[in-house]
């Protein structure tokens, strides 16, 4: 009983002195707070200076509409725990931690010469390019997606077309143009610097912001998941403190955007977070895991990147792929074969899906702070396999189908959680992750296509397809079934197989309608044999040969 006892108090010990040394790095004297609905600020400091005198004082307000404060507070080695502790008890503080800084999730690159995008032949992702590139909804709405990083090169010539702009905003004035509370955000945030920098433009973040949305067809490089999406720049990304004034301004920008049906704001539907703490738990971190109900309930998914280590973090923790969010969507890293990488957390309960990550080819910057120099190279880790999502979700955005996003902006609630399941409910089943994450599957955006078609109940959103060809009515009918894209005018057109035209007639497709036309071609007087039957939009036709016996 003794030898049982001393093994259980050393094996607690060696747990306590593990997770001491496994805790983030933290900056010292600074606690964030969050208020309850109501609860005055002032009130809650004069508590805290009633049982610390002294020793709490506001520095910094993080997020006013979320009543998230940052307190300077005078600790030594001796009263820090105690301190929180004071913080956490107080009435009106709905919770309290310290400043933590994050760490980027990537793997450093080792294969310079590797440029090939196996990655998104992965995920399907050139069944939905039949379709749509990305860019706007089928309402016209321009799709953004906010990328938070310490910084990002999108000045790279296959950035730099897809930047967002506020352009309701006068850069460099000084003045609040568009009444959102900040001044000159013309080209994002910076927290750290309150201006629109773009912060260290290193490497990762370049990496990230390709793989959501490096310009695509533009003889340039690689293309991202989407080819037109925005690129919304979230930069100084260091700490907590900084994290939560990031996410504040995306969802006041969003928020901003509903309000005014698109007038003002912009129309963020995902951020990227392809950062985090190793064996953190949600619940030493609720402010940060808070933000993204509150961003679900503006429109916006938020997708974040897991452990590079083979670990459960059901088990060990994880920041923030614990958090219980039903708006967050948690990433693992699978390798180009579909695989699990051996060093990608997974988690039942947290983990919702893998995406491709290893030695992904991607945007990249090879010179140092105020030496860029825009190239291309690998990187990997679960930092490469979160933007596959989060591309995804813009994607989907995107599809010619009017009814799985049309209350994006009067029931932004509904439309996320439609748009999150078309992702995950669609996934393809994976032996390698099942069991250890909640779908079982990695990433498939043509599985999320199929998704979509069976919201809309009969429209066609599929890539551009000749069906079927019916001779009717004795032959003076010809009865055309097709699949497009989008709505817009085709040309149906017939040729004999010397390549003369004998016949065409323009029409535009109806959304929810019948997939066929039928066209006054008479081929009673045709001579025997094969004849080309067309339809086409621009470069985009297909054909089909139809004999006639």
């Amino acid at each position: 009983m003794k030898n049982t006892t001393c093994l259980l108090l050393l094996l607690f010990c060696t747990h306590v002195a593990m997770a001491q040394s496994t805790a983030p790095a933290r900056r010292p004297g600074e606690i964030i707070i969050h208020l309850e609905p109501g609860a005055s600020l002032q009130n809650a400091l004069s508590e805290l200076d009633r049982s610390a005198p002294g020793v709490f004082s506001l520095k910094n307000t993080l997020a006013k509409d979320w009543n998230i404060f940052l307190l300077d507070v005078k600790e030594t080695q001796d009263n820090d725990a105690q301190m929180l502790a004071i913080a956490r008890r107080v009435p009106g503080i709905h919770s309290a931690q310290w400043n933590h800084q994050v760490q980027e999730r990537s793997i450093e690159p080792n294969d310079t010469e590797w440029w090939r995008q196996g990655d998104m032949t992965l995920i399907n992702a050139p069944e939905v390019w039949e379709t749509s590139t990305g860019g706007l909804t089928p309402a016209g709405d321009t799709i953004v997606v906010a990328v938070l990083e310490k910084g990002a090169l999108l000045t790279h010539p296959d950035l730099a077309p897809n930047r967002w702009w506020n352009w309701h905003e006068t850069p460099g004035n000084g003045v609040d143009d568009d009444g959102n509370g900040y001044k000159d955000d013309f080209g994002g945030w910076n927290p750290q610097t309150q201006a629109d920098d773009l912060g260290t433009k290193g490497f990762h973040g370049t990496a990230v912001c390709g793989i959501i949305g490096a310009k695509g067809n533009n003889n340039e490089g690689i293309t991202g998941v989407n080819w037109n999406i925005k690129l919304m720049n979230i930069s100084g990304m260091d700490y907590e403190s900084e994290i939560i004034q990031g996410y504040e301004y995306v969802g006041k920008m969003r928020r901003i955007y509903n309000q005014t049906n698109g007038k003002k704001g912009a129309f963020v539907v995902a951020t990227n977070a392809s950062f985090g703490f190793d064996k953190e738990f949600a619940d030493d971190h609720p402010i940060w895991c808070a933000l993204y109900d509150s961003l679900g309930k503006e429109g916006i998914l938020s997708v974040g990147a897991t452990a590079n280590d083979n670990v459960n973090v059901d088990v060990v923790g994880d920041m923030p792929t614990t958090c219980p969010s039903e708006y967050f969507i948690a990433v693992t890293n699978i390798n180009k074969s579909a695989i699990k990488a051996q060093n990608a957390g997974f988690g039942s309960i947290s983990i919702d899906l893998g995406a491709p990550g290893t030695d992904t080819y991607s945007t990249y910057n090879s010179g140092g702070q105020g030496n860029e120099i825009p190239s291309y190279n690998v990187i990997g880790g679960c930092s490469a396999a979160a933007p596959h999502v989060t591309g995804g979700i813009g994607l989907l955005y995107s599809l010619g189908c009017e009814p799985f996003t049309s209350d994006a902006l009067s029931n932004p609630i509904a439309c996320a959680r439609r748009v999150r399941d078309a992702i995950l409910n669609n996934t393809e089943p994976n032996t390698t992750l099942a069991g250890i994450t909640t779908t079982g599957g990695h990433l498939d955006l043509g599985n999320a296509l199929d998704g979509v078609r069976k919201i809309c109940d009969g429209a066609t959103v599929g890539p551009l397809e000749l069906l079927e060809i019916e001779v009717r009515d004795g032959g003076n009918m010809v009865r055309v079934h097709y699949q497009t894209p989008n709505f817009q005018p085709y040309n149906f057109r017939v040729f004999n197989m010397l390549g003369q035209q004998l016949y065409e007639k323009q029409w535009t497709p109806q959304q929810f309608s019948e997939s066929y036309v039928d066209f006054e071609f008479d081929t009673t007087n045709l001579p025997k044999g094969v004849y080309v039957y067309t339809i086409g939009r621009g470069n985009a036709i297909k054909s089909r040969k139809i004999p006639k016996i």
